[in-house]
């Protein structure tokens, strides 16, 4: 027992002895790290990235084709969503609000009312 209260009482004198110097040390090496941090933070960050194609799997084949926007807007003209009661046309400023997880898409007017869905008139 001795022999540990000697160590103990040489670490709390080091520290009286040299108490701004420690306390300076801990001070500069938690702001590097922080500093670290921010600057890594910035560096690493990319922009976002843009998909302007979509991957439609056609399951009779198994083969992947690409399809641009414009296709996919001649092959499905109607969007809602999941959550709503209004389909709108996909080129409406308010489809361009829902959410991406909860659109569905319809090839027809009819095809949408069929499913329960109205038309919005504020797409016209």
């Amino acid at each position: 027992m001795p022999h540990r209260f000697e160590i103990l009482t040489k670490i709390i004198i080091f520290v009286k002895k040299y108490f701004w110097l420690v306390s300076c040390a801990f001070l500069i090496i938690i702001l590097s790290f922080s500093l670290g941090i921010i600057i890594g933070a910035n560096i690493l960050s990319r922009p976002p990235m843009i998909i302007e194609k979509e991957l439609v799997l056609d399951l009779e084949t198994g083969l992947a084709e690409v399809k641009t926007k414009s296709e996919s807007l001649e092959e499905f003209p109607y969007v809602a969503s999941s959550r709503g009661k209004y389909y709108y046309p996909v080129d409406c400023s308010l489809a361009n609000t829902l959410k991406e997880e909860n659109k569905i898409y319809f090839k027809s007017k009819e095809e949408a009312e069929a499913n329960g869905y109205v038309y919005n008139t504020r797409c016209d």
